[in-house]
């Protein structure tokens, strides 16, 4: 019995410094730690970026949040991708940020490129995020941003032209081309016609026009019966770009005016030259008149020795 009681005081002191150690200095047995497994949130909250055009060079500035009220956010890759690939970063398109703590953001810029056949019009940039938590918990994140492209405007156009001369009461005719040399759609192509001594048509509409293509257009002019001499004015070409952006042109007219020259046979040249027509026509009148009554009186004188000659 001794023996098993001297084993167990044995025991107890041998286990007593390992029960202080597990209890801590203060007695109280220490409390487990807690994992925080909430996911934090690296977002774009606003960016800012101008219209992109290949004519120019351009630049995005992109703001990260990181949304957790508590938890940073650590070894952070950023990326820019566009699908289509006419938007291009300018390097390599990614960036690297070692820490952004709970509820701070960070700035982004990077340089863009457009190749020169990006179709004009809206475009979507995607900003991917790779990070971890202090767990080294892996997550990721994407956004969105729609950029505007806007390729150059050109117009070209051909037959502006008016005739030299142009008469008074009559029309003249004002035909146009109109050629879209640029590489993106034109709208609202018209053009407004003002010529002293002509009457306006008004506006010559052609509307839309594609990139590479053409598009004709006529207008007829009337004369003013009473104006002559030179007649000088303008048409004004009038067109848009896809963004409503307002372009124009003046191209300068001018044409002489005068009185319809006269019909052959009614010149004032003739007139003048044979004043007595109508005394060569009566002189003529008179004389075929006198032949034809000598040639009947001929026949008769004739006729008349053919029934003596028989009677004899």
């Amino acid at each position: 019995m001794k023996k098993i009681i001297a084993f167990l005081t044995a025991a107890v002191i041998f286990l007593l410094p390992f029960s202080a150690f597990a209890q801590g200095e203060d007695g109280q047995m220490p409390e487990q730690e807690t994992v925080n497994a909430s996911q934090p949130r690296l977002m774009v909250v606003s960016y800012e970026c101008d219209t992109l055009s290949p004519d120019k060079n351009s630049e995005v500035t992109v703001k990260l949040k990181n949304n957790s009220r508590n938890k940073n956010v650590y070894n952070i890759k950023l990326s820019l991708t566009e699908e289509s690939g006419d938007i291009r970063p300018a390097e390599i398109g990614t960036e690297y940020v070692q820490e952004i703590k709970a509820g701070k953001t960070y700035e982004w810029q990077v340089q863009l490129t457009v190749a020169k056949t990006a179709a004009s019009g809206e475009h979507k940039l995607n900003i991917a995020a790779e990070y971890e938590d202090e767990y080294y918990s892996q997550f990721s994140s994407s956004d969105v941003l729609p950029v505007t492209v806007v390729q150059s405007v050109s117009l070209d156009h051909s037959g502006f032209v008016l005739p030299k001369k142009a008469y008074n009461g009559r029309t003249v005719s004002l035909s146009v081309t109109f050629m879209n040399t640029g590489k993106s759609v034109v709208r609202n192509c018209r053009a407004d016609i003002e010529v002293e001594g002509l009457k306006s048509p008004g506006t010559l509409f052609v509307g839309e026009i594609s990139a590479g293509e053409s598009a004709a257009a006529s207008a007829n002019l009337t004369v003013d019966e009473k104006y002559t001499g030179a007649a000088a004015g303008e048409a004004v070409i009038h067109y848009e770009d896809e963004q409503g952006n307002e372009y124009s042109e003046t191209i300068e007219l001018s044409t002489e005016i005068t009185a319809p020259p006269q019909e052959e046979g009614e010149s004032g040249e003739d007139a003048e030259k044979y004043p007595l027509w109508w005394l060569f026509l009566i002189v003529g009148a008179a004389a075929g008149a006198g032949a034809a009554s000598a040639v009947i009186l001929a026949v008769r004188a004739r006729k008349s020795r053919l029934e003596d000659e028989k009677r004899l």
